[in-house]
């Protein structure tokens, strides 16, 4: 039943001349209307007014009808009539006098309803009639109408998705202010899996008159772009479209435009390698290539034991790449652990075919990378060295040859480093080189091109461009390219850093010569330099001599451009250029010696070698160029030594066999002893000794491991026991190689070890004393908790006296160089290898107890180790009855504690004879140790074992 209301209609018509009075007027209608009835009554009179064309105060008699049903609620306890409410404001929002602030407050008023669904209905009902009408509420509607949906239980993205898909259908969203788009964003990313929807959204462009100021236009008309691009709009898009869109930001065109695939990017035609191409092939990584160790050892090597099931693993090997990379990674870690039997677990390991056939098509690319150049020797020898140590009898290593890495190396610098040439600067920044004919374009942090032609700069602007891109000039555009997922992708820029789809029929693409023929400076023939699958290589008389991965980016303030554009640089150093192709082989080799010392030497003697080698950049390139060359040649020598091959002539001094001992594993001791010898020498020939040492100064020198100094004789007594792994022999042979062929075990007596305590706190590593005796090098300090160091003493007359050294004391006695002597080592290497394993007799342990007052079981641990500490269970497990028997308690059977390594080492080192052969024929120096002891070793305060 429709009620009946005091007239309004002349209050309406005389609105527009007196607003005010019109509204007095419904509001003295009102006051003579029962209570109940007022708030009804307003919203009629804001019905009356819209229809009048009145929204204004339409809006405002509505708004006061809900302030009095609430006061009304507060006051009267008069329940609102939220339905009446409801349908008012539905007739209202056509007629625009429902505002923003009107429907939020109605919206938030439906959140905290009782009735929650009912709520969530009318909210809808609220929010469709602005849609009916053709309008969007307001900026954040989306978010209030999320919160009366989640109040009723409904999920918020349902919701969104609701609203989305009507602004859509009824083309509302151009209109819509960008928060609404913003937070539409998800739902409107689902819709467009619909390709009728997401045509619409591609018709949805903003619409410009939403905004007066430019800046949120165009961030709206991104915003636009970028969710193009998510949903991949470009499928549905057609190069004519692009065309009439004209320049667009780089980002989001670069989002939107891939999707288009050829009708955009025609395809470059069947020669197109992306992997070879110059501008975005990259060095391949190499299946096996290690990850970094974080410490010594390799953290990529698995932990396998001799208990390993090499079954499970041979399973599945030959399909697997992670466990090919493990198989690699503990062929580099064979023989870190000095407990470890590595050829018994290698044995193991090759009894499966799976392995067996992993492994040796893994060694035919190192054996072929061993012989190529210092590039290959380097990826090869870490892997051949330690199989060829572990396993030096296996039938895979016959025919290895090992090239030289110093001939490699002398021979790579004399053909032509690519350093000589000038490169162009780039900064500090990131940086992209791509050349397209003969102009060399410079992206430079992203921000700014440069273009160098033959004659020098061409072209300059400043344009940002996207990470990943590379920007190219053609002599009249320039052009943005890139590979994306495998399709190679060019647009042009346009104004303001803006982009555009180039016109034509084939893809822009820059084109250069891979492969040049460079003269370096100073050079009387070209060498062919080429760039293929981001490798560069220098190619000298048809063979290799150098590769690199080519540096994509800057190194040191520069970038090297493809080779294409290598014969347009000026020479950096052209002086140095020609003392490099004057540069012997002999004079290369100078060099490498110096940085088998370390790098200080090194860098001394550069400039003796090359003096006219003045450029920076030049000089490091050398210098780095010797490094590698010295660290390949100790890992040479190492696997030539494993073998049994001849050393390569011309082998630097340092390392060179000077008796004919194999240095093994222990070679880098080999130049760190002799250069430490050449400094003493020289300083305890620089001045008149005094009774107390005095120093001299500090330098910077190798610091070979003294904890192998003085016991050369232990080493061949250990080597020569019957029970010995094998492994373990060949260590103690290699320590005897390498040490024996030094001036620490040349046997004269001109050397000893001095380890001194104090309460300093300052380092003297590297500190220098002229002694009474000679001269004395600090090798070691330890701050803490002992503060004490390590020093080496030298007396060319091999007289040695006690001194007193200011500010410290005698840690533990000096020790002697002891046996040695390479014609002593040569000759016992031959008796082990002709006789083998020399005789043993337990009766001389006892005989040499009883006459030192030691125990048995420290007499054997001095005459033949002490094989019972972790993880050398299975040498244990292999010593004779009676000579287990010594390390035992006669009554209970127990292992006897352990005495002391110290006096271990030291007891050891006299019980092997001065002749060799009388350890076949007479054993153990038992009456020279026991002579030892009593004028020495029993006087000594030996540690004790932890």
């Amino acid at each position: 039943m429709t009620k009946e209301w005091p007239g309004l209609d002349g209050a309406a018509a005389r609105a527009a001349e007196d607003p005010k009075g019109a509204r007095e007027e419904v509001f003295r209608a009102a006051a003579a209307l029962p209570a109940s009835a007022v708030a009804e009554f307003l919203g009629h009179a804001a019905g009356v007014f819209a229809a009048a064309g009145r929204t204004e105060d339409a809006a405002f008699l509505f708004g006061r009808s809900r302030e009095v049903a609430d006061a009304h609620a507060r006051l009267l306890d008069l329940p609102p009539d939220d339905a009446r409410t409801q349908r008012t404001l539905l007739a209202l929002v056509p007629s625009g006098a429902i505002t923003a602030s009107l429907l939020y407050d109605h919206l938030r008023r439906l959140a905290t309803h009782p009735e929650p669904e009912e709520a969530h209905r009318w909210a809808r009902e609220a929010v469709g009639a602005f849609f009916d009408a053709g309008t969007v509420p307001y900026p954040n509607f989306v978010d209030d109408l999320g919160r009366v949906a989640r109040a009723a239980g409904a999920d918020p993205a349902a919701e969104q998705r609701h609203v989305a898909e009507r602004l859509l259908r009824e083309g509302l969203l151009p209109r819509a202010p960008l928060p609404v788009w913003e937070a539409l964003d998800e739902a409107l990313r689902g819709l467009a899996a619909d390709d009728e929807l997401l045509d619409l959204l591609i018709a949805a462009r903003p619409d410009a008159a939403l905004y007066d100021d430019p800046e949120p236009r165009d961030a709206h008309h991104r915003h636009w772009l970028l969710l193009l691009g998510h949903v991949r709009a470009g499928r549905r898009l057609s190069r004519e479209w692009f065309r009439a869109a004209g320049p667009l930001p780089a980002a989001e065109l670069l989002r939107l435009a891939p999707a288009a695939g050829d009708r955009l990017f025609p395809p470059p035609g069947r020669f197109f390698d992306p992997e070879a191409d110059p501008v975005v092939g990259r060095a391949p990584v190499h299946p096996l290539t290690p990850v970094k160790p974080k410490g010594r050892f390799d953290q990529e090597a698995p932990y396998w034991r001799e208990d390993t099931d090499f079954s499970a693993i041979a399973e599945k090997i030959e399909d697997s790449p992670d466990e090919r990379r493990k198989l690699d990674a503990f062929v580099r870690a064979l023989g870190y652990y000095g407990n470890v039997d590595y050829p018994a677990m290698m044995r193991a390991m090759t009894a499966q075919g799976p392995i067996r056939r992993v492994l040796a098509e893994q060694f035919a690319e190192w054996r072929d990378e061993c012989a190529a150049d210092l590039e290959g020797l380097e990826l090869a020898l870490p892997r051949l060295v330690p199989l060829a140590e572990t396993m030096p009898d296996a039938e895979m290593l016959a025919g290895v040859e090992a090239a030289d890495p110093v001939d490699r190396a002398w021979r790579a610098l004399r053909a032509g480093l690519p350093e000589e040439l000038r490169f162009p600067g780039a900064g500090k920044g990131s940086v992209t080189a791509v050349l397209h004919g003969e102009l060399l374009t410079l992206g430079l942090d992203g921000e700014r091109i440069v273009v160098h032609g033959p004659g020098g700069i061409e072209h300059e602007r400043s344009t940002p461009f996207p990470s990943g891109t590379f920007p190219w000039f053609d002599g009249t555009d320039a052009y943005l390219s890139r590979l994306h997922n495998g399709r190679p992708e060019t647009y042009r820029f346009a104004d303001d850093g803006r982009l555009e789809i180039p016109d034509g029929e084939r893809l822009p693409w820059p084109q250069s010569a891979t492969s040049v023929p460079v003269t370096f400076p100073g050079a009387t023939e070209s060498v062919q330099v080429t760039l293929d699958r981001g490798v560069l290589r220098l190619i000298a008389d048809g063979r290799t001599v150098a590769r690199r991965p080519f540096p994509h980016g800057a190194v040191d303030g520069a970038v090297m451009p493809p080779p294409g554009f290598w014969p347009h640089l000026p020479p950096a150093d052209p002086d140095g250029s020609a003392a490099l192709r004057r540069l012997d082989r002999a004079g290369f080799g100078r060099l490498v010696d110096a940085a088998l010392v370390n790098a200080r030497e090194l860098d001394d003697a550069l400039p003796r070698v090359l003096p006219d080698v003045t450029d920076a950049r030049l000089r490091g390139a050398v210098r780095t160029l010797v490094q590698r060359a010295a660290a390949a040649l100790l890992r040479t020598l190492r696997l030539r030594d494993a073998l049994r091959l001849p050393r390569p002539a011309g082998t630097p001094g340092r390392v060179a066999s000077v008796s004919g001992l194999r240095h093994g594993r222990f070679i880098g001791e080999v130049p760190a002893v002799r250069h430490l010898a050449e400094v003493l020498a020289e300083a305890a020939e620089s001045g008149p000794a005094y009774d107390t040492p005095h120093p001299l100064g500090r330098v910077d020198i190798p610091r070979p491991n003294y904890l192998r100094f003085g016991v050369l004789g232990g080493e061949a007594l250990l080597a020569s026991r019957p029970w010995t792994p094998e492994h373990e022999r060949l260590r103690s042979l290699a320590v005897l190689g390498a040490l024996g062929d030094t001036p620490w075990g040349d046997g004269s007596g001109r050397w000893r070890r001095l380890w001194f305590q104090s309460k300093t706190t300052q380092d003297p590593v590297g500190q220098i004393w002229r002694t009474p005796n000679g001269a004395m090098a600090i090798l070691s300090f330890q701050n803490h908790p002992h503060k004490d160091s390590v020093a080496i003493e030298y007396s060319p007359d091999a007289t040695f006296r006690d001194f007193v050294f200011p500010g410290w004391t005698n840690k533990y006695e000096p020790r002697p160089q002891g046996w040695g002597g390479p014609d002593r080592i040569t000759r016992f290497m031959r008796l082990l290898d002709e006789r083998g394993p020399a005789p043993y007799d337990v009766r001389q342990i006892h005989r040499l107890a009883e006459a030192t007052g030691l125990q048995p079981n420290t007499a054997a641990s001095a005459a033949y180790g002490f094989p019972f500490t972790l993880g050398r269970e299975s040498e244990a497990a292999l010593l004779p009855a009676e000579v287990d028997a010594l390390y035992r308690d006669p009554e209970t059977g127990d292992l006897a504690k352990h005495e002391s390594w110290q006096l271990d080492d030291a007891l050891r080192e006299v019980l092997m004879p001065d002749d060799p052969e009388d350890l076949w024929t007479d054993g153990l120096a038992v009456d020279k140790a026991i002579d030892w002891w009593d004028r020495e070793g029993r006087h000594q305060n030996w540690p004790r074992a932890a």
